[in-house]
């Protein structure tokens, strides 16, 4: 449950600014994190930002402006960023080392949280988001890897961190970031983030806390993309006094969601309310969100990861001791062992074991003494072998079952997931390089293509777009789009055909094109004009 703190690699610093290098804790997007010692020997998280962002002068610029205004945001249940050096020739940050699993990793190995620990979870991270909204920090990156199960209550890690990576950010490149299923509506529409898509992101937090699902699905990023822009969450199994509030920042309109110094006030009212009279008289219960969460946190169990200790520098002097007391004592157990031996010798001894022996005659030896069979006793007929038993034929039942008469639906897409198995994965593969040529030399088309599969559909999907056309134009106005479908069609199916026509387990005999003029708008194109039965399995 608890992340292990790895030794360090070839390569890694032996010191970080003024912190000593003990170990790894991780790698991400930003860079990697170390396990550091201050020179108080207090034990910190120092990350250093990957060489590629390191060489940018705009990153770098936010980098710096995130670093000073997550500074300012400070409560209980930020890890706070202590020190930093954005003018590093590799830039850093160092935050307290906080113990304690994730709530991704708690949910995964021990299952959702309930009771109090839940609301403390929901009361603490609203007032997380609180204090730095009011502080002018937006955390962009709300999730459960991000929220610190610690022995004082839940910690949220990395706030306006997310900020400083976005240097592609849709508003710029047309290139989405963040972590699907955590988005919030209005980033996918228009790349607009804010207080408000943070909240979002605190109701999926919450939601997921408190039945272990995401509220809007897994699978494809396209897939969740669109159930987050028109689908209801899935919040079954929430408590109806926070659901309410749940559903309230999960709304699709970023005006329609409670600002979260509310959700924190109605969270700490909550989480009131699980109070017994043994450990508060009447009108003696706490109001904080500290002193709350304080007194109804239930600490996940564990100690933690043990924490090395800091590599020391070997004394030279000590080393060549050591080598030639190693000497000498070889030296001798060499010269017992050859007394040994002659010892043996002289007096006709036989070999140690592990010494080579005659396998005919250690063979010969074991027949002799093993016991013989009375010939007087008669055996019983052997049974015939199972193999010379007749078998009856069976006919293989092949995987895909269904014809390819029905209209492929959204929801089917929608519910698909990205390839599993390693047929799926060398098939999403061909069928991305085979359509890759297709899209590039048309003017309008976006080039990237997604492949994903329905196992109870039998359909494979391949996703493309959006395309790049001047205003007020679309797909329709192309005139060579029945021709680039129609290819990816005949590919997608042909490929598979030529696959996997042979072999029965197979269970895709239906390939659809998907055509995705925005994350909530797919549409399925023009399936029956663009599909020849020939080139599917059906």
């Amino acid at each position: 449950m608890y992340s292990p703190v790895h030794p360090v690699q070839q390569g890694d610093p032996l010191r970080i600014g003024p912190y000593r290098v003990v170990g790894r804790l991780g790698a991400g997007g930003m860079g990697t994190v170390y396990a550091a010692l201050g020179p108080a020997g207090e034990r910190m998280a120092v990350k250093v930002v990957h060489p590629a962002h390191a060489s940018d002068d705009e990153f770098r610029a936010r980098f710096r402006r995130e670093v000073q205004l997550s500074q300012r945001a400070t409560g209980p249940f930020l890890v706070p960023v202590r020190d930093a050096d954005p003018q590093a020739l590799a830039p850093w940050l160092a935050t307290p080392f906080v113990p304690g699993p994730t709530l991704e990793g708690y949910v995964a190995a021990s299952g959702p949280l309930t009771g109090a620990r839940l609301y403390a979870l929901a009361a603490g991270t609203a007032a997380a988001l609180a204090t730095a909204h009011e502080a002018g920090v937006v955390h962009r990156d709300v999730k459960p890897s991000n929220v610190i199960l610690a022995p004082c209550g839940p910690q949220v890690l990395d706030f306006g961190i997310a900020h400083a990576l976005d240097g592609t950010s849709v508003t710029r490149t047309g290139v989405m970031t963040g972590t699907p299923g955590w988005i919030s509506p209005e980033h996918y529409r228009t790349g607009a983030v804010g207080p408000q898509g943070d909240v979002f992101a605190w109701g999926a937090l919450v939601g997921y806390a408190a039945s272990g699902r995401l509220p809007f699905g897994s699978g494809a990023p396209d897939a969740v993309a669109f159930r987050v822009l028109s689908a209801a969450p899935d919040l079954d199994g929430i408590p109806d006094d926070l659901r309410s509030l749940v559903e309230q920042a999960l709304s699709k309109e970023p005006s329609d969601r409670p600002a979260a110094a509310e959700l924190s006030d109605t969270c700490t009212q909550l989480l009131a309310a699980q109070a017994t009279t043994v450990l508060f008289p009447a009108g003696q219960q706490p109001t904080l969100p500290a002193d709350l969460v304080s007194t109804h946190w239930d600490a996940p169990p564990g100690t933690g990861p043990a924490w090395p200790d800091p590599p020391r520098r070997r004394n030279r002097s000590r080393l060549y001791l050591a080598v030639g007391a190693a000497a000498v004592l070889l030296g001798s157990l060499a010269g017992a062992l050859a007394a040994i031996q002659s010892s043996h010798t002289a007096q006709g001894q036989a070999p140690a074991p592990g010494s080579q022996t005659n396998p005919a005659a250690a063979t010969a030896a074991a027949q002799e003494s093993a016991p013989q069979a009375d010939p007087a006793i008669s055996s019983p007929p052997a049974a015939p072998a199972a193999s010379q038993r007749p078998q009856p034929a069976v006919t293989p039942s092949p995987a895909y079952t269904r014809k390819d008469d029905t209209q492929p639906t959204i929801d089917e897409w929608a519910n698909a997931r990205v390839p599993a198995t390693p047929a799926e994965k060398a098939a999403a593969q061909r069928l991305i390089n085979d359509a890759a040529p297709v899209l590039a030399g048309q003017q309008y088309m976006g080039d990237t293509v997604t492949v994903t599969f329905n196992p109870t559909a039998q359909t494979m999907f391949v996703t493309f777009g959006p395309g790049t056309y001047p205003e007020g134009r679309d797909h329709h106005d192309d005139a060579n789009w029945t021709d680039t479908v129609r290819s990816l069609m005949f590919g997608s199916c042909t490929e598979a055909q030529q696959t996997f026509s042979n072999d029965i387990t197979w269970p895709y005999g239906r390939a659809v094109v998907i055509y995705r003029e925005s994350m909530a708008s797919p549409t399925i194109t023009d399936y029956r004009d663009a599909t020849h039965p020939d080139n599917c399995r059906v």
